[in-house]
């Protein structure tokens, strides 16, 4: 059966945002940026905080704005466009990376992906709801089975081919290419939005303000315990979340760190997601969205004990496992909190 306009369109930003996202992957490729442009792992602190504070905070101010909105397509492409900047950005910077100092090249990247991360947000509320009123219920299940096959296609490509181009070419032309092609081919992707037929949303202008959301957050978690539980549980694996990228500048102090390394770790992240989705799809009819949740964390405490353990093997290449039990790990989240938000 053939996918309808509507649903071709996601399936088709799906794909290309999979193939720029992997080229600028934040738990390998940003840090490994970072470290060989002179960073440090404080640097590496600023960076995880803009990349997972900055969106968490940018919904917030951004959801009392768009949810007024009755047509949100013009935002998503807004939000879209500004994250093809960011990426283009953080390329264009590269080319000029001799005439900066090393801390001044940091500061810019970390102007560029604060830019890509609050345009990230805005763009999210607007996808949700034009994903919401554009494809049917009936048709959602089959739509997100053969989105995460896409997605899990496109990213095993954009894996290969990025660790032939980080290897391939020398710091920084490498990350210059990279950057860029992800730009190119997000901005590729936003193509299918325009056949998207969007209809109006009905809102109550009064009923939405960011007070009024902010006032609501206790109230809503006082009364429904399962959100109240997945709101814990979700910023406890936030807080393991935040560790990965470190787990490069802790490479770095234990191996000699290029671009092989980088490429290797993200390799193997790539593998454990896509490998674990089959498992997982088997998995959760057994034990559910709050049996996904609990594997979740066990996978999640598991990966510092196992980075701990592999340091002591002394070799790059084992090393490398831990990124394959990350991917694991953010397979399972991914599903576990996606599946029980839909739940609740």
């Amino acid at each position: 059966m053939m996918l309808d306009k509507n649903s071709f369109a996601f399936i088709w930003h799906a794909f290309w945002l999979s193939l720029a996202e992997t080229f600028t992957d934040k738990n390998s490729v940003l840090p490994g940026l970072i470290l060989l442009a002179g960073g440090t792992q404080t640097d590496i602190g600023t960076l995880t905080a803009i990349m997972i504070g900055v969106p968490l905070i940018s919904q917030i101010i951004f959801a009392s704005l768009l949810l007024k909105k009755p047509y949100k397509k013009k935002y998503l492409l807004i939000g879209i466009y500004l994250r093809v900047t960011a990426f283009l950005g953080v390329a264009l910077s590269i080319y000029f990376l001799k005439e900066f100092t090393p801390q001044l090249f940091i500061l810019i990247v970390f102007f560029w992906m604060a830019l890509f991360s609050i345009s990230g947000a805005f763009a999210g509320i607007s996808y949700n709801d034009l994903l919401g009123k554009s494809i049917e219920s009936t048709k959602r299940k089959k739509f997100f089975v053969i989105k995460q096959f896409i997605t899990s296609f496109g990213i095993l490509i954009s894996a290969f081919v990025l660790k032939k181009m980080l290897v391939g070419f020398s710091y920084p032309d490498n990350y210059k290419y990279a950057f860029t092609l992800a730009g190119i081919l997000l901005f590729i992707g936003t193509a299918g939005y325009y056949s998207v037929k969007e209809r109006a949303t009905i809102v109550d202008e009064k009923a939405i303000n960011f007070v009024k959301i902010i006032k609501s957050i206790p109230t809503q978690l006082s009364q429904n315990k399962n959100l109240k539980y997945l709101v814990i549980i979700a910023n406890l694996i936030g807080l393991t979340i935040t560790i990965t990228p470190f787990y490069i500048a802790y490479a770095k102090k234990l191996y000699v760190f290029n671009n092989e390394i980088i490429s290797n770790f993200l390799l193997y992240q790539i593998i454990g997601m896509i490998t674990s989705n089959l498992f997982w799809h088997y998995l959760i009819k057994k034990i559910g969205f709050k049996g996904m949740i609990k594997t979740s964390v066990l996978l999640y405490s598991i990966v510092p004990v196992s980075a701990l353990i592999l340091s002591q093997l002394n070799s790059s290449e084992i090393f490398s496992l831990l990124f394959l039990l990350v991917g694991v790990a953010i397979s399972a989240n991914k599903i576990a909190i996606e599946g029980a938000l839909i739940e609740i």
